[in-house]
């Protein structure tokens, strides 16, 4: 999960104002997070405040919503390809010993197909996948880091533990 951190301050005019900290670095993500939460509250305020809006501000902010939505669309993209090419790497190179990391052997067997994410990350079931369940039996009242493979297959059937 991603987290923005920052601070609300006053500037010299008595505005309040974001802060983010000096060593603040700028991720795609968090201009994502921004442009789409914008497009949100444009859509939501278009929604509930209409009849209050002179003709003029409503098409002002139809095209602001559209064009955020665009900006989305375009930076969306730009995402979704970082994150499968770093699932596709990580899946290559085999690092760190697992890919996904879920709670329970049910979680591991809804896994979709194709667009598992997991800590930025886009990974597809395939064979050489390995997750880590950290509550392989129902009874397990501490994790217990049970890794699992797909091997032979990509169904439920396919998992092997490793």
């Amino acid at each position: 999960m991603y987290k923005i951190e920052y601070g609300i301050e006053i500037n010299d005019e008595g505005r309040p104002y974001i802060d983010l900290p000096m060593d603040y670095e700028q991720r795609p993500e968090d201009r994502f997070f921004v442009l789409e939460i914008t497009r949100y509250m444009l859509q939501d305020l278009l929604r509930r405040r209409i009849g209050d809006l002179d003709p003029e501000t409503v098409e002002a902010m139809d095209v602001s919503e559209r064009l955020l939505g665009q900006l989305g669309d375009e930076v969306s993209r730009i995402l979704y390809g970082q994150m499968r090419a770093i699932g596709d790497l990580k899946f290559d190179l085999n690092t760190g010993g697992h890919h996904v990391i879920v709670e329970t052997i049910e979680e591991r067997d809804n896994l979709p197909n194709t667009n598992i994410i997991f800590n930025g990350e886009i990974y597809d079931r395939r064979e050489g996948l390995v997750v880590i369940v950290k509550y392989a039996n129902e009874d397990d009242i501490a994790p217990t880091d049970v890794k699992y493979k797909l091997v032979d297959g990509i169904t439920n059937e396919n998992w092997i533990e490793i």
